[in-house]
């Protein structure tokens, strides 16, 4: 089959789409658009962005049906090549979507391609019309001008296009691969540099797994002038959009985008290749509900910055502030009261990517990283670590295709491990439950030389009464073993209240609540909220290093 893409208007941001497909006499298609897209676990309903849908044959219009919101059908009166043309609508700047300008085109075709439901494997060829001087950023196999080729749907859908007069190339190697390296925006910082970072990152990485199965590998980027920051994995490329790109000269902001590159890249092997069983095939039409978040999130937020340390780009110091950020992070909020990282991957489909109700949930991303901290201290202690437990799943299900369950992860732990019933328990109580894990991450960090502290100094009406406030006075969160829980509300605008008395045992209030201004008082207990996490290293950073790194 053949699909050819042009623009009729490039700043109109729609595409117009032909697709050629050969068909059997009375043979009936279906024609199923993607509801979601890979790395996204949540419906995106792409559908809705599409216009003039329209069959014909040798230029006859003919009638289609749809049976549901993202699925055409029709039945082919005769053998021989129809046609379906329709628009799609490229407004969305980020890294899962389409945009079309008059700078640019970037596709994911996952967002408009069909899944053809009785040609799966069939090869399709796509063409694009460009201007002469636009550079293109794809891992599909060119054919010759302006088309490609993908082996599949699964191909490519997976294989996202950014075309461009202004794209730029460079790239370096590692083991017998070559790694592009594509920017789309201004440039704000020493690609050479950024090239060797990446670079001493990949080494890192593949030293670990012990191979590269790819011949070629893009990161594509999209350096914006507005703040933004996603990243989504591929099987041969990523795409990182970031914003906004000027700052990227502040080496904080440059550790941002390096931290995502070396997250998706390690993608690359993790839920790229190793899959769990439910998307070991990708149905892009419904809901598939996995409980291996930890897995495909958690552990990738992890080693993305632990390759970081252990590339040698990060110091010591540097990294256990990305470690104390995800802390704070982590137990600013109270989602792990109510709901396990296993239900919270299961919901994902519900909420996972929205803030949700207050306390409702955990993220898989940041509180299946601290876990997966303390799975690696584990195994360290066993004489093992995450890297090589990791390893072993690539070898056991990434590189068979063999799709694998969170029981699979378990057992392999287990096994590696010199304690398997710690790892029995510590599944139960930090996967499956919802127990505290702040406990068990002080005395693992404690066993190589770093300490955490908690700090109650500075903000009065934080820690002494459990009332977090933004600066125009909302309150924004309340702590729920507080008494202000009891009486104030999320959302009530604070007007006054007695600052000098805040620390001592009563303190009154002059409030609105939507619209009405009310005065109320609180009483302080003993008890003290929302700590500020300070990770200090007691040991010598060499020996502490060591430890980490397990060396």
């Amino acid at each position: 089959m053949h699909y050819s893409i042009f623009r009729k208007s490039f700043t109109s941001q729609f595409i117009q789409i032909r697709l050629e497909i050969n068909c059997f006499e009375k043979q009936i298609i279906h024609l199923q658009l993607p509801a979601w897209r890979p790395g996204r676990y949540e419906l995106a309903n792409y559908a809705q962005k599409i216009r003039n849908f329209e069959l014909t044959y040798h230029e006859t219009k003919l009638p289609w049906k749809k049976t549901s919101k993202d699925l055409w059908e029709f039945i082919a009166p005769v053998s021989g090549l129809y046609v379906i043309q329709y628009e799609y609508y490229c407004n969305q700047m980020d890294a899962g979507g389409c945009w079309s300008d008059d700078e640019q085109l970037y596709l994911n075709f996952s967002n408009f391609i069909f899944d053809i439901q009785e040609r799966k494997n069939e090869e399709i060829y796509i063409t694009i019309e460009l201007p002469n001087d636009y550079q293109v950023a794809t891992a599909l196999e060119k054919i010759e001008g302006n088309k490609w080729k993908a082996s599949s749907f699964q191909h490519l859908m997976d294989s996202p296009f950014l075309a461009s007069a202004g794209l730029k190339h460079f790239s370096y190697d590692a083991l017998d691969s070559k790694f592009h390296v594509w920017i789309q925006g201004e440039i704000h910082f020493d690609v050479t540099y950024f090239q060797s970072v990446l670079k001493s990152i990949t080494d890192s990485q593949i030293k670990d797994f012990g191979e590269f199965p790819a011949k070629d590998y893009h990161f594509i980027f999209q350096l914006l002038p507005y703040r933004h920051f996603h990243g989504v994995e591929h099987a041969f490329s990523t795409v990182i959009a970031y914003g906004p790109a000027h700052a990227l000269s502040d080496k904080s902001k440059l550790d941002e985008l390096i931290g995502v590159s070396s997250h998706e890249l390690y993608h690359f092997w993790n839920v790229c290749r190793i899959r769990p069983t439910g998307i070991l095939t990708y149905d892009l039409s419904k809901e598939v509900y996995l409980n291996e978040g930890l897995v495909m999130e958690g552990v990738t937020t992890y080693m993305g910055d632990y390759y970081l340390l252990k590339s040698g780009y990060l110091k010591l110091e540097d990294y256990l502030d990305l470690l104390q950020k995800q802390i704070q992070r982590e137990f600013d909020s109270f989602g792990w009261q109510h709901q396990s990282i296993v239900e919270s991957s299961f919901d994902l489909w519900l909420d996972g990517y929205k803030a949700g109700i207050p306390d409702k949930k955990v993220s898989i991303y940041n509180r299946g990283a601290l876990i997966s901290l303390c799975l690696d201290l584990l195994l360290k202690s066993s004489g093992s670590s995450l890297s090589e437990l990791m390893k072993e799943m690539w070898e056991k299900f990434g590189k068979t295709r063999v799709g694998y369950n969170l029981g699979d992860f378990e057992n392999l732990i287990r096994s590696l491990s010199k304690e398997g019933e710690k790892i029995t328990s510590f599944f139960q109580s930090f996967v499956f439950g919802k127990e505290d894990l702040l406990t068990l991450i002080k005395e693992l960090l404690a066993q190589i030389g770093i300490e955490i502290i908690e700090n109650f100094e500075g903000d009065g009406l934080l820690h002494h009464w459990g009332i977090r406030k933004d600066e125009s006075g909302i309150i924004t969160q309340l702590h729920p073993d507080s008494g202000a829980y009891a009486i104030l509300m999320k959302n009530d605008k604070i007007l006054e209240y007695d600052f000098e008395n805040a620390t001592n045992d009563q303190i009154n209030f002059k409030i609105e609540r939507l619209g009405k201004i009310k005065e109320v008082s609180l009483s302080k207990n003993k008890k003290k909220y929302f700590p500020k996490f300070i990770i200090q290293i007691k040991e010598d950073h060499s020996v502490c290093l060591n430890k980490l790194l397990g060396e």
